[in-house]
Parts: C-alpha cells; structure tokens; sequence
C-alpha cells in the first residue's frame, strides 16, 4: 500500500501518479513494467515516486485494490438491490464488470490484468472474511437457497466467485463476443441455482 506521503498529495497530484501507472500496466505486464515510465508520465522525479511506494509491485497492488474497492462495492449493493438473491447479484456484477473491461480507457490493462493474474490478484476481487465475506454472508436470503444454513454459502460464493474469474480469463484466451460470454455465464449460474443431481 502506498505510504503516507502519498495520501498527502493533492488529489490531483494522486490522480496523475494512477493513471500514469495504470498507463504502463496497460502498456505491459507487472513483470516488465518500468517505473522510469511512470515517473516521465506522471511528471515526478524518480525519488518522489520511492516517496509514495517500496518499489513497482506496491504501486501496482495499489492500483488492483481500486478496481477491486469499487468491484466489492458494486456486488454489495448488488446484493441489496436484488433482496438477497446472490445469483441475480453475481450475474449484474459480471456484467459491470464486462462493462468496464470495454471501456476504451480499460481494455488493455485488464487484459494484462486478467492474463497474468495470480492468486494474490485474484483474492484482491473477491471478498473475503476480512473485508466483508460474513457482511455478505448475512445479506444473502439463505431462505430461497438449497443449503445447509449460511457456513454453506461460503463454498457457494467461492465457487460462482470462481466461475466468474475464470469466464473472464477466457474472454482474452478465446475472443468470444460480449453476448457469448455472458450465455455462457449465464449457463454455468443457471446449473449453480437448479443443481446437478435429480
């Protein structure tokens, strides 16, 4: 997480120091990210940059957690505005999220994202015990679920949590259309709700 001087800089001066990063993560993998780049972009000396951050990785983990602030957000309100029903809630927020992969301003650095993500990546998009998992836990109408009580609904979460990561990542592997995508989202959450087993 960035250091203290970083969030004692104008919020304009924050602002040009994320796009500037999101700029050379959209440019390229974490791996193979400059923060030499960053610092010409941003239009701050190179000392200054060690000022808000450790290193690169620290700058970059800070950018996925704004993404997934808003992402988290976006699910619990999810979740209110459809009474509880987790499937309804994870189907909007995989179109949010299809959305904001569109975005001409996000296409590449979420397509860097998604095709190098590894599971700390991962576990930053997905609520956990920490950060919310039993606050959405309890907003969940476990009533209309097949479950043996709420301990339950953590698996199910994890494994729609998982399903939808994984639609994502394909959608760089396979190039499937917007609509593809989410039919076949739609088909794995549909099997998720009905069950397997007669």
């Amino acid at each position: 997480m960035p250091k203290k001087t970083f969030f004692n800089l104008p919020e304009s001066k924050r602002s040009q120091v994320i796009n500037a990063s999101k700029k050379e993560f959209s440019r390229v993998p974490l791996a193979n990210a400059l923060v030499s780049n960053i610092i010409i972009n941003a239009k701050i000396p190179r000392g200054s940059f060690y000022q808000y951050f450790d290193d690169i990785e620290d700058c970059f983990y800070f950018v996925v957690d704004e993404y997934s602030k808003d992402i988290k957000t976006k699910l619990i309100n999810n979740i209110k505005d459809f009474n509880g029903d987790i499937i309804k809630s994870y189907h909007n927020l995989f179109l949010y999220i299809l959305d904001m992969m569109d975005d001409n301003n996000n296409k590449a650095y979420f397509e860097n994202l998604f095709l190098n993500m590894n599971s700390k990546i991962q576990k930053m998009f997905t609520p956990n015990f920490n950060d919310g998992l039993n606050n959405i836990i309890n907003m969940v109408d476990v009533e209309k679920l097949n479950i043996q009580g709420k301990f339950s609904l953590g698996y199910v979460i994890d494994i729609i949590e998982s399903l939808m990561i994984y639609n994502i990542i394909e959608t760089y592997n396979r190039n499937m259309s917007k609509d593809k995508k989410i039919e076949i989202f739609e088909k794995e959450l549909l099997l998720i709700s009905r069950g397997i087993v007669k």
